[in-house]
């Protein structure tokens, strides 16, 4: 799985690489450079290049130290883990892989129920689903649903939780006008009472959620996490975030639903 992941993201940065050669030979082809200061202009434009060579060989690398590593699956639910690992998967559709403390591969959250209108734009810049209406769910590793959430709105944002069988247990709404220097949220349950308020940082995406009772719900702190537990995520970015175990389950799904969705942004804007 992360072998299949750094194999992927490898061939990802060939593809790029092509596509940037190809681009560059149409330009010189049209506007060749005259002077010291249009070459200058040109290597400029290998910085790119140089940064997809980068990704290659360091994805290639990655991919030799873990490709016989056995990923081993979780026997747990997600909802009985008190921290989650999260990682970016190299796919074509948005996907967040998450993993037990062990290493223990525990599922991932996925776009869903994609119209064919969709496909362009997630391919181009997956970001800019975030105009439309869509939905994404969490599958065990055994490929089972567990729950889901749809997003809407664009000034402000909204995700409807469903649980397995579809049916709404809460909301989280957020004001998205204000996400770029402090993500501000709230968590309710199916009848619009207040659960969590949510203040996340813009910039580093921090977050220290607590209840009026003081009840810690979650708790994340950016940054490189130096995986103690398992070679398999050890000189890697990790998202480790730790969740309380003292929640009820509907009110847990409406946790890692929002904790899916913000971990889903952040890596399609590039953080």
């Amino acid at each position: 799985m992360i072998a299949e992941m750094f194999k992927r993201r490898e061939k990802s940065a060939y593809v790029v690489l092509v596509l940037l050669f190809a681009l560059g030979a149409v330009f010189l082809a049209f506007n060749m450079p005259e002077t010291n200061r249009e070459w200058l202009e040109v290597l400029m434009l290998l910085l790119p290049v140089l940064f997809m060579v980068f990704v290659a060989v360091n994805s290639r690398q990655k991919y030799n130290q873990v490709k016989d590593m056995e990923i081993p699956q979780s026997s747990s639910s997600l909802l009985a883990c008190n921290h989650i690992i999260l990682k970016q998967d190299a796919s074509m559709i948005p996907r967040l892989l998450s993993f037990e403390k062990s290493g223990s591969f525990v599922g991932r959250f996925e776009l869903i129920n994609l119209w064919w209108c969709h496909y362009p734009i997630v391919w181009f810049q997956s970001s800019l689903m975030s105009l439309f209406p869509h939905k994404v769910a969490f599958f065990t590793n055994e490929g089972e649903k567990l729950f889901s959430f749809k997003r809407e709105g664009f000034k402000n944002t909204r995700l409807t939780v469903y649980d397995d069988h579809e049916d709404v247990i809460g909301t989280y709404e957020q004001e998205e006008f204000k996400s770029f220097v402090k993500q501000n949220g709230e968590i309710k349950d199916k009848n619009g009472e207040l659960l969590l308020a949510v203040n996340v940082s813009g910039f580093s995406g921090d977050f220290h959620l607590k209840d009026e009772e003081g009840h810690r719900w979650a708790y994340f702190y950016n940054g490189r996490f130096p995986h103690e537990y398992t070679k398999i995520f050890k000189d890697m970015d990790n998202d480790i975030v730790e969740v309380s175990d003292r929640l009820t389950e509907k009110n847990k799904i409406l946790l890692l639903s929002f904790i899916g969705f913000t971990f889903l942004e952040r890596s399609q804007r590039g953080n």
